[in-house]
């Protein structure tokens, strides 16, 4: 029993505090609900805060509700309803209202919600940004923030000076990527997916400037991005692909002049062929991870690898054409310098069987010397 009633105590208390009110907030409209005219729109909102009775209490009183936003000159009305009876209400004016734990707290058999209305103004910003327009939040006795009690509702405010030049900036945004696509232009390419994106946004920035609603126009120039956007990383796509493409037949040529290098020259010893070869299995090598690179969608990785690979398909192909072209200019300096190679690679074994050729000729000529001179003798 020493050990259960301690277990149980904790348990207890787990279950107490896991018990305590939580607020849930509901019911909310938000007029207008979609983005706010910076200085100009003026916002209501309308809420219900409902305070679940559980652990003997409907709120902490030592704990305060806070009622907040990020609006100009919010006005907050608010009312009590206990037991189904609505009590008068409450205004305050403030971006914070505070109010007392104690007000809310009552046994856990009585039923309490607060009704809350806000009305505010769009606050005047520089550049279209995120506004708090609602924010509900338990704090606790230090005056520090619940997590898991805070609901919060925001939205776009837009300044209308800069609507203008983000159309303006837009435009020209779409002439340059125009000039890219012209510039990548290539026969035989499928450029239909990059078109259809530009023409989505060309669409979009016309609808933009000549909306009169700016916050449409706002909408309309987040469509205008996102289709440059997808426009562009389809571009990217089709030129990186080309230029792999164009790395790996250079690498296909290079593979079919090695081939014809070994069997039909015979030159598979020849010196000359191993730096073809290596730079051969690099370009190889970079194609592929180039390849692996534009699967995953890493443009910037693709691109680098496939420019490498490139560069170096083409280096092992003049190499490649260069040697063809001195073999093949002299057919028997292929075979010679096959054969060197052969010699070089073997010019420790020749050496060992020059050196004992002339020891066995010194020494059979000075054997026979000697018979001579013992038969004169």
């Amino acid at each position: 029993m020493r050990v259960v009633w301690p277990c149980v105590t904790v348990l207890f208390l787990c279950l107490l505090v896991q018990g305590m009110a939580a607020i849930s907030v509901g019911n909310i409209a938000i007029t207008p609900s979609g983005s706010l005219i910076s200085g100009q729109t003026h916002v209501r909102a309308t809420f219900v805060i409902e305070f679940p009775a559980s652990g003997g209490k409907t709120f902490d009183d030592e704990n305060s509700l806070q009622l907040s936003s990020e609006l100009d000159n919010p006005t907050w009305t608010y009312s009590l309803v206990l037991d189904g009876i609505e009590n008068p209400s409450k205004t305050e004016v403030g971006q914070n209202v505070n109010i007392n734990g104690w007000l809310l707290s009552y046994p856990s058999k009585r039923e309490i919600s607060m009704k809350v209305t806000m009305e505010a103004i769009a606050p005047t910003v520089e550049g279209t940004s995120e506004k708090v327009v609602v924010a509900v939040r338990e704090l606790d006795s230090r005056g520090k923030l619940i997590t898991s009690s805070e609901v919060v509702k925001t939205a776009l405010v837009i300044n209308p000076a800069q609507i203008k030049g983000s159309i303006q900036q837009a435009k020209e945004e779409l002439a340059s990527l125009r000039s890219q696509i012209d510039a990548a232009m290539v026969p035989g390419l499928d450029f239909s997916a990059v078109e259809a994106k530009y023409s989505e946004a060309a669409a979009a920035i016309q609808s933009a400037e000549s909306s009169s609603d700016y916050s449409r126009a706002q909408d309309s120039l987040i469509r205008a991005s996102a289709a440059m956007e997808d426009a562009r990383a389809a571009l990217s796509e089709i030129t990186i692909q080309k230029t792999i493409d164009d790395a790996d037949a250079k690498v296909g040529e290079v593979g079919a002049l090695i081939t014809d290098f070994r069997v039909n020259k015979s030159m598979d010893a020849d010196p000359r062929l191993t730096p073809i070869l290596i730079a051969h299995d690099n370009a190889a090598s970079l194609v592929s991870a180039a390849r692996d690179a534009l699967s995953a969608k890493d443009y910037t990785q693709a691109s680098n690898k496939a420019v490498e690979a490139a560069a170096k398909a083409e280096e092992a192909l003049s190499e490649a054409l260069e040697l063809k072209e001195k073999v093949e200019s002299n057919p028997l300096a292929g075979v010679a310098s096959a054969v060197g190679g052969a010699l070089s690679g073997n010019i420790g074994i020749i050496v060992a069987i020059v050196v004992i050729a002339i020891v066995a000729i010194v020494g059979y000529r000075f054997f026979r010397g000697r018979r001579k001179w013992d038969e004169l003798g």
